[in-house]
């Protein structure tokens, strides 16, 4: 079974079903095969799948179901592909009582990919006593070994595998990761979509790219992005790639596709210029007619090397493993078999690190598709390939390891559990494993010079790389927790508003065990430097009582606002401010001003100045005289009488005022009750209360003949609360008021919104 990287590309099939003119929904089993057909011709293998099912649907027609079986394994959709393969043996055998002997190949190669190790064995068995395919039988043979290892091979414990995550992985493929030798740097190459590529003309910039993801202090990956540089050229996918251990020169393939399938792989390289790199050149002395894929930099016989796949001439199998001497930048002599490394299967993905090549294999026994190997160079040739085991290896396809200088290995698999477009096994993603790590754990706490602790502070934690600091790690709380690495430096800044900050480096360099390493801070209090603001109201030169004052921090997001008669809060340095004073009746008033440059403790005063509001009175319009309230029976204008004598007097002093304005003026001066009482008791009491009223204006000196006094009682009541009625008090106050209209003289007349004119 060819094991190819499959790529999630689905092409549109709009043109030729409008060729056939009838809706897909109704289409003849004639067009969903040839469509079939030629999805197939053109390694559209989704489609191809697609329409080889529906035709199926249509007819019962079982001779599709073997080419069904084979796209859902290269499909890599292992359980359906088991159990289609199953069918067709099962069918062959009652029609014909033969079966095809691939059939039965690549069904026992699908239960071992499910892990059904023990039935994979018995159909291999079954497989090599009918087949008369040489390769294939020899293959069959380390395939069975390969599930018998697996069946007693332990699991490796110690070795934690996670998902690199959503940062890096997408529920595409990606391809070829690459850990830098510090860990801080993940290269790969991926299409980054999250749904199946479609080729319909509207599929925009799907073109696979060369991609980097930068990992923090506290070991989160960032988002991955497009490699700066000529590399992601437009209309060109990048296969694999691999940057040189001193991250100087990039080595990466260049694809061309042909469907679903990689039609062309052509090596390229690029050297590093600052932060981005050169344009690319073709590798000189080992791209030829055939494929070059995932290179690596190695060394043997003292030489630097590049190892490659390829299914160039020469070759044991499909792809083998090369390699080639570097003689110059970009040029290498020709191309060398690694020898005992490869076999009659596919080796791909080589590796190298310190005298080991790492590199995966079909032809090696293994426990799924590709497994990992590793080889040792011995000066003179590599040693027999050893399986990784269980955890690095799956009963999938594990492919790409590499590893950085802490033994965290990286690898691509399309084991389950990943993000996938189609089936829990057809996609690969990038996959981290550590063995069980040295537990180092940071504990910073800070108090005051006072031995108390201090909270709502300020940590700024970050790696200290070839002397300087890396990318932080930034947080606000109490106390600071994380997890470090060993053998490494860190630096932590502590600080809070109104403290002297801290600096304190440390480092793991000498950790052996677990441990925890602890951190008291002491941080020293700035010298205290505070302002503060006083802010009153007036209304032309008296203060006014009962205000509303807003105090805003301009930029910012605080507010405070209170009532009273004046305002008093603390201030923050080096910021803007405005304060609003409103009151009803009153225009307000805004002033800004800000506390710049304030070296020493200061009050700033304000005074805000509220103009009164002017209403305009038209003749005949009725004018409510607050607060004149009367004592229970009484009806004079009187401290006696009066509930409030200083607030009705002053209401009273505004008419009179606003009389003596108007000379010519004559008003009709009315008083009402609620609905409380009888109705002539209470018109009664109405009209004493506004010639009450009018004997105060009159001894004040207002004319008996400018004031109408009349008494209205409950004739003329402001809401729904007449006789029979159930009221509160306070609806039953609002008819129990005292008004003036003006009866002749000027037409209009200004007078100021709050009617009583007192600072209520």
């Amino acid at each position: 079974m060819k094991l190819k990287n499959i790529l999630f590309i689905v092409f549109s099939l709009t043109t030729l079903a409008a060729a056939f003119a009838q809706p897909l929904r109704s289409t003849r089993p004639e067009f969903s095969l040839k469509v079939a057909e030629e999805s197939l011709a053109k390694n559209d293998y989704y489609n191809a799948l697609e329409w080889y099912e529906k035709y199926y649907e249509q007819t019962k027609d079982r001779t599709v179901g073997y080419q069904i079986a084979l796209l859902q394994m290269q499909l890599r959709d292992y359980s359906k592909a088991e159990s289609a393969f199953s069918r067709v043996l099962q069918r062959d055998k009652k029609a014909t009582g033969e079966v095809n002997p691939d059939a039965r190949f690549y069904f026992a190669q699908m239960q071992k990919m499910n892990e059904k190790y023990e039935e994979a064995v018995i159909t291999f068995e079954d497989y090599i006593k009918e087949s008369k395919d040489d390769n294939k039988i020899a293959l069959a043979k380390t395939e069975i070994v390969g599930a018998k290892m697996a069946m007693r091979m332990k699991e490796n414990l110690t070795l934690i595998v996670t998902n690199a995550g959503t940062k890096i992985n997408t529920p595409n493929n990606e391809y070829s990761p690459l850990i830098t030798e510090d860990g801080s740097s993940l290269y790969f190459t991926s299409f980054r979509n999250e749904k199946m590529i479609v080729i319909d003309g509207k599929e925009g910039d799907y073109y696979s790219k060369v991609m980097k993801a930068e990992k923090s202090p506290r070991g989160i990956w960032t988002d991955a992005e497009p490699i700066s540089g000529d590399i992601n050229r437009p209309g060109n996918n990048q296969g694999s790639v691999y940057v040189s251990p001193n991250g100087q020169v990039m080595y990466f393939t260049r694809i061309e596709l042909n469907g679903n399938d990689v039609s062309k792989s052509t090596l390229f390289y690029s050297v590093k210029q600052g932060d981005s790199w050169s344009p690319s050149k073709e590798v000189t002395g080992i791209n030829g007619n055939y494929f070059v894929k995932h290179p690596s930099v190695g060394e043997m016989y003292g030489k630097d090397v590049l190892f490659f796949s390829s299914n160039m001439e020469g070759t044991k199998g499909g792809f083998d493993i090369f390699y080639a001497n570097k003689t110059d930048d970009g040029t290498f002599s020709a191309p060398m078999n690694a020898g005992v490394v490869n076999t009659i299967g596919d080796e791909e993905t080589p590796y190298y690190r310190n005298g080991k090549l790492y590199f995966s294999s079909t032809g090696h026994a293994g426990l799924g598709g590709f497994d990992v190997f590793v080889a040792n160079w011995n000066g003179t040739t590599w040693t027999t390939p050893e399986n990784m085991g269980k955890g690095i290896n799956s009963s999938v396809n594990d492919r790409y390891f590499s590893m950085d200088a802490d033994g965290s290995i990286y690898l691509l698999s399309n084991r389950p559990g990943g993000r996938s477009l189609k089936s829990k096994t057809c996609c690969e993603d990038i996959y981290i494993l550590k063995k069980e790590p040295l537990k180092v754990n940071l504990i910073v706490t800070t108090t005051n010079d006072k031995k108390k602790p201090l909270s709502g502070l300020n940590y700024n934690f970050t790696e200290i790389i070839s002397g300087k600091p890396g990318k932080p790690d930034a947080q606000t709380a109490d106390s600071y927790r994380t997890d470090l690495l060993p053998k490494k430096a860190y630096m932590i800044i502590t600080s809070k508003a109104g403290y002297f900050s801290d600096t304190t480096e440390f480092n793991t360099m000498d950790v052996k065990e677990n441990t925890t390493i602890q951190k008291a801070i002491v941080l020293r209090p700035l010298p205290v430097i505070s302002a503060s603001l006083i802010a009153k109201a007036l209304a032309g030169d008296k203060p006014l009582n009962n205000v509303t004052y807003q105090l805003i921090e301009i930029a910012g997001k605080k507010t405070d606002t209170k009532t009273g008669d004046t305002y008093s809060n603390a201030l923050a340095l080096e910021k803007q401010y405005m304060i609003i004073a409103s009151k009803a009746g009153f225009v307000a008033d805004t002033v800004k001003f800000n506390t710049n440059g304030i070296k020493e403790t200061t009050e700033i005063e304000k005074v805000l100045n509220l103009k009164p509001k002017m209403i305009t009175v038209k003749r005949n319009e009725r004018i409510k005289l607050d607060n004149i309230y009367y004592k229970l029976d009484k009806f004079a204008a009187n401290e006696q009488d009066m509930e409030n004598w200083d607030l009705a007097r002053q209401s009273l002093d505004f008419l009179y005022n606003i009389m003596v304005k108007y000379p010519d003026m004559v008003i009709e001066l009315s008083s009402h009750t609620d609905s409380r009482g009888s109705d002539k008791y209470n018109l009664e009491l109405s009209q004493k209360r506004a010639e009450g009223a009018e004997k105060y204006l009159n001894a004040k000196g207002i004319e008996k003949t400018r004031i109408v006094a009349k008494g209205y009682g409950e004739t003329r009541l402001v809401n729904e609360c007449k006789n029979g009625v159930k009221c509160s008090d306070e609806q039953h106050l609002q008819n129990r008021r005292t008004e003036f209209r003006i009866l002749s003289g000027p037409t209009t007349i200004e007078i100021t919104e709050q009617q009583s004119a007192t600072n209520n």
